[in-house]
């Protein structure tokens, strides 16, 4: 049976689709041109137009409806405690809980929600709402949503990545409820950043964004052999001449994994229980040096995001990479959104 929804990753180095063919989970990706997407949005839409459309057709997808992933840099996040209200009500104060945060116009922002939990009084009625709010940029989700429609697609979600992960644990503990509850971190490891997550069980507790990731793995290659960073990135795929064990290439390891350790520490020191467990994804889980690096630098239990996904998706390759357009596709799927 052809899909109906798809998960879309729409990175800095690469496009990555999730979708279901046939009862079966496809895993696709294409690398985006160099400088496509900069700190403000897609420099060139039409270019990324086209190659998310040339995806379509080569790999035959025949899902219509899109849950895309945000990363971090692209949406705020965060938890808020407010008094019983409608969703309509909602709507209105959304926005004035990102008045810390957001200092242009309130207006070039959307706003969305998902229900922690709703305590009750002794009567049954709510005593307060508890939720997680976010706020995407306005032109950002309009672009986006140009861009594939063009394309062929429809977007149903925009996804920040905290909900990405949360999608996530409610299906790994769905089949695991024993393990609810314990402290846990997910890590991406990207091209242009890392981005730490601290949950416990499926509630999410924190984010920190590290402002390092595999760029700097390439920038080190490319001072080192006399090239520029394109090239040096094809030099770190291959580990053209071994370049990935050079004492400059496990600098940059070491120092990625001494950033994320603050972030631990941190979070251990501000809470009773410390972290049980971490798990790994992004790009970098494809470099084994790395990985090697950052096992031996942590005692936490570390796994790459596989332990976390159902079973038919599991065994395939590369999921570490392609963890949020997976999840991004079980959201849509667990909404509904395919239709």
């Amino acid at each position: 049976m052809a899909a109906s929804i798809a998960g879309m990753d729409i990175g800095m180095a690469s496009v990555k689709i999730a979708y279901r063919e046939g009862g079966a989970v496809r895993l696709v990706s294409r690398p985006l041109p160099e400088n496509i997407i900069g700190e403000d949005g897609v420099i060139a839409p039409q270019t990324l137009t086209t190659l998310i459309a040339d995806m379509r057709k080569e790999e035959k997808i025949r899902a219509k409806n899109v849950v895309m992933a945000l990363d971090d840099s692209s949406t705020f996040f965060r938890h808020v405690t407010l008094p019983p209200m409608s969703d309509a009500e909602l709507k209105i104060n959304l926005p004035y809980e990102f008045r810390d945060y957001i200092d242009e116009d309130p207006g070039n922002y959307v706003y969305d929600y998902a229900v922690d939990e709703i305590p009750l009084k002794e009567d049954g009625e709510p005593e307060r709402l508890e939720l997680y709010a976010a706020a995407a940029s306005r032109k950002l989700i309009e672009e986006r949503a140009g861009m594939i429609k063009k394309a062929g697609y429809r977007l149903k979600i925009a996804l920040p990545a905290q909900m990405a992960y949360t999608r996530l644990l409610l299906d790994y503990l769905s089949r695991f409820p024993e393990e609810d509850g314990l402290h846990q971190v997910f890590i991406d490891i990207g091209y242009e950043r890392v981005s730490v997550h601290l949950f416990q069980g499926a509630k999410f507790k924190a984010s920190k964004t590290i402002d390092f990731g595999c760029r700097d793995i390439d920038m080190a290659i490319a001072d080192l052999k006399g090239v520029d960073r394109h090239v040096a990135s094809t030099y770190k795929q291959s580990n053209f001449e071994g370049v990935l064990d050079t004492p400059e290439c496990e600098a940059v390891y070491d120092r990625l994994c001494f950033e994320i350790n603050k972030v631990i520490n941190f979070y251990n020191f501000s809470n009773a229980d410390d972290v049980e467990r971490m798990y790994l994804s992004g790009g970098g889980v494809e470099i084994p040096q790395l990985m090697d690096v950052v096992v031996r630098s942590f005692p936490i239990p570390l796994e790459t995001t596989v332990m976390v996904m159902p079973p038919d998706i599991s065994g395939l390759e590369k999921v570490g990479a392609f963890t949020m357009a997976i999840a991004s596709m079980l959201e849509g799927e667990a909404n509904g959104r395919g239709a």
